[in-house]
Parts: structure tokens; C-alpha cells; sequence
């Protein structure tokens, strides 16, 4: 009696997990199809064999395979999930035909293109009643909640070598592809240089920001510096850029967005010699979304953003217009 109540409480979404992971033959590859979390999937798994009594998958070298039981529910299911797509598909269309929803809900990293974003949605989609920044450093976070649709547009940062997992339903394009510039204290014998060769700062004590996706940016930070031939010898971990700030007026070096012009008292900006340290700024959005027939327009106003805001940067402006030259 028991087993009959548990079936009951199978639903859509567990149906799609088992899917995945028989149509990708692993768990982690059916949680990036999924745009979710390895362990994510594992706890849905184990969740569901657990309310039916059986195991769906044997767990083998290289991935997973379905197990009789996990066979037979995966047949009795196949023509199910796309009756049950269509459906929700013909609900969503009924609801929100084409055009954008009421609330645009928009993910992103910190940078300094988030203050822009609910007046730049409002300009090109002046139906848009309102627009919510969810603010999160941890793209791997940001990007399940476009796959999910509990968001429509994402800006996240990814760094050569460390390349974000992209969720299948997810597309993106590149809005610009930056440098990194170094904070030095004022009086620094190097402050007085227009541009700082990142290996003449091996010696130096560095202070780095060391939650949320800080930490993807150390690590490439740190694999830069090896590829260069040194260890750089971090002596301040905190928590925010604020307070980096603060360690660099007091004799620390750091790094930092080249849009994000600290202009503090004791502290100057300068760009780092060389490709050294780049970042690209990602746009994503759900390919099945309003935004997918409209992506151009965004990516053209999110890139004018920029631009319009790096000119306000006067180290980030002039290392520009050398760039020109």
C-alpha cells in the first residue's frame, strides 16, 4: 500500500531527471543538461529510488546505466515527458505570448554594468512594468535560474581557462573582453608608471577578495603568475572590494576590474603590461524565451553601456585611447 501512495508522488520534474541521466549516461552530464548541481541530481536520484523501493541506475565506471526497473519506467515514460512539454508549452504561450513578462528578473555578477540594468530593460522594452536584479557572485548559481526560466536575462564573468558550464537551453554572447589593472598604493615606486609589468610585482604582498566567484579568479589569478614563473604571496584575504581598498592604501597590492576606478585617496589604478589577466562579461538568456528573438538589440545596448561607463574611468579612458592609437 505504501509503494502505491509513493508512486503517486512522481511528478514532471523527476521524470526529467531520470530522463537525463539515461539520455547522458552520467550524473554530472545530465546535471548540466539539467542546469542544476551534480549533487543536485544525485539527492534527486537517490530521493526517487528511494520512494519507489527499487534502484534505477547501476553506478559504473564512467557513468550509469539503467537497471530493469529503471528500463521499464523509462519506457512506460518516453511518449509521456513530450505530451507533458507541449502542454506546459501551450500554457506559457496562452500566458505570455511573445513579448516580455510584467517583471523581468535579471542575474548577474557584481560589475559595474548592474546599476544600468533595469533602466537599460525599461528603455528597450518600455512594456516591462518593473525589472528585479537577483545579484549573486557565483555564476554557477546564476546560470540554472535562466535554465529554469526564474530568470530572463544574466550577466556573468568567465576567465580564459576557466571557462563557465553553459546549461543546454542557455545561449550566450560575449559583451567585452577586458583587461585587469592593478591598485598600488600612492607612494608604490611603480605608481608613477603608466603601465606595471606583473612580473615586477612578484615580491610584493598581495590582498585578495576570497568569497563567491573571487575564488575562480584567484585561482586563474594564481595560475597566471605561475605560467610567469613566481608565487605571488597573498598575506590578506577579505571579503570585499571595499575593504581590499583599504589593505592597498595601506601598503598591500591588488587587483581589479579596470571599469571599476576606485579613485581613492592614496591609491592609483594602473593596467597591467601585456594579454595578461583578460576577462570576458557574458550575456546569457533561455534559448526558448522572448529574449532569444531579441537578443541583438540587448547585446548592442548592454555593449553601449559599457563603453559609455568605461569613458568615466579616466585610467581605463586613456589606456583606451592609447589603445587607438
Amino acid at each position: 500500500m505504501t509503494k502505491e501512495f509513493d508512486v503517486v508522488q512522481l511528478d514532471v520534474h523527476h521524470l526529467r531527471v531520470i530522463r537525463a541521466i539515461a539520455d547522458t549516461g552520467s550524473l554530472s552530464r545530465a546535471a548540466i543538461a539539467l542546469g542544476v548541481t551534480q549533487p543536485a541530481v544525485s539527492t534527486q536520484l537517490k530521493r526517487l529510488e528511494n520512494m519507489l523501493g527499487y534502484q534505477l541506475f547501476e553506478r559504473r565506471e564512467g557513468g550509469v546505466t539503467p537497471t530493469p526497473m529503471g528500463e521499464l519506467l523509462l519506457r512506460r515514460t518516453a511518449a509521456l515527458l513530450p505530451q507533458l512539454d507541449k502542454l506546459l508549452e501551450d500554457i506559457e504561450q496562452r500566458v505570455c505570448p511573445s513579448g516580455p513578462p510584467d517583471v523581468v528578473r535579471v542575474a548577474a555578477v557584481a560589475s559595474a554594468l548592474v546599476a544600468h540594468l533595469p533602466s537599460l530593460v525599461t528603455r528597450l522594452w518600455p512594456e516591462v512594468a518593473e525589472v528585479q536584479v537577483v545579484h549573486d557572485d557565483h555564476p554557477e548559481r546564476l546560470l540554472p535560474l535562466l535554465a529554469q526560466r526564474r530568470a530572463e536575462v544574466g550577466l556573468v564573468k568567465e576567465y580564459p581557462g576557466h571557462e563557465l558550464e553553459i546549461p543546454a537551453n542557455v545561449a550566450t554572447a560575449v559583451v567585452v573582453t577586458e583587461p585587469t589593472f592593478v591598485l598600488l598604493p600612492e607612494s608604490h615606486p611603480l605608481a608613477g608608471e603608466e603601465v606595471v609589468d606583473l612580473c615586477a610585482l612578484r615580491d610584493e604582498r598581495w590582498v585578495m577578495v576570497s568569497d563567491s566567484s573571487a575564488t575562480t579568479f584567484n585561482k586563474y589569478f594564481a595560475d597566471t603568475c605561475a605560467r610567469l614563473g613566481f608565487s605571488p604571496s597573498v598575506t590578506h584575504q577579505v571579503t570585499s572590494q571595499q575593504v581590499a581598498l583599504m589593505v592597498v592604501r595601506a601598503g598591500a597590492i591588488g587587483l581589479s576590474q579596470p571599469i571599476c576606478d576606485p579613485r581613492n585617496f592614496g591609491i592609483v589604478t594602473r593596467p597591467l603590461r601585456g594579454d595578461v589577466l583578460p576577462r570576458r562579461h557574458i550575456l546569457a538568456w533561455n534559448r526558448e524565451t522572448f529574449v532569444a528573438g531579441r537578443q541583438a538589440e540587448l547585446l548592442s545596448a548592454v555593449v553601449e553601456t559599457y563603453w559609455a561607463e568605461a569613458k568615466t574611468a579616466p585610467v581605463y579612458a586613456a589606456y583606451l585611447e592609447k589603445a587607438r592609437e
